[in-house]
């Protein structure tokens, strides 16, 4: 029993305090905004900070479920919207982005936005509102991406254009400093508090 709980709390103590340092890494590292007109997608890189307000976003391409097939999240998918001389809009890039159930309703609404946009409903992108996200690139799994060039190719999108287009990343939202330095400190209580009662144990036993 207590190797079980010193093995709970070494273990869970590591991973916490591993998630939430990375956390306060991505807090306070400077932040790029994927929506500048001056940003490369094909430059962005693992675990880079993103800060960005998201005003047009598109339909999810893959859903995550649990054993009692209730959605647990989606990825939406991001493009990269980039005027040509003539001044027309297009979608040259895309990326996913990871949402929680609780927020749907948000990303539905702006996917529907999105498009009345792109259809010529409104003219300010954004006028109809949009979502703030401070967070980080993670690489997208190779299924994650299979889905994303399965969608693509949906559109009928070549394999070399595919090739192009996606860029295998998925903005996750990063948590509070607060939430971060809480999960640090816990993180480093469970650990010491391991141990600590494997010391104990062996003080004990002689």
């Amino acid at each position: 029993m207590k190797l079980r709980l010193v093995v709970i709390l070494i273990v869970a103590g590591a991973v916490f305090t591993f998630l939430g340092g990375r956390g306060l890494l991505v807090n306070i590292l400077p932040a790029t905004d994927i929506y500048d007109q001056e940003c490369d997608w094909t430059k962005l890189h693992k675990n880079q900070r993103v800060h960005v307000k998201l005003d047009f976003v598109i339909e999810p391409f893959e859903e995550t479920t649990d054993e009692d097939n209730r959605s647990v999240s989606q990825i939406y998918t991001i493009p990269d919207l980039k005027s040509d001389e003539d001044g027309y809009v297009n979608m040259v890039h895309y990326m996913g982005i990871v949402v929680n159930p609780k927020d749907y309703a948000a990303y539905d609404k702006l996917v529907d936005d999105s498009w009345d946009w792109w259809d010529g409903e409104y003219d300010q992108l954004g006028e109809r509102g949009y979502i703030e996200v401070d967070g980080y690139l993670r690489k997208m799994s190779s299924k994650e991406e299979g889905f994303l060039r399965d969608y693509l190719k949906d559109w009928n999108y070549s394999d070399s254009e595919i090739e192009e287009a996606v860029v295998p990343y998925v903005l996750m939202k990063n948590q509070t400093p607060i939430a971060n330095i809480a999960m640090f400190g816990g993180g480093i209580i469970a650990f010491l508090a391991g141990i600590l009662v494997a010391v104990l144990s062996l003080i004990l036993k002689k």
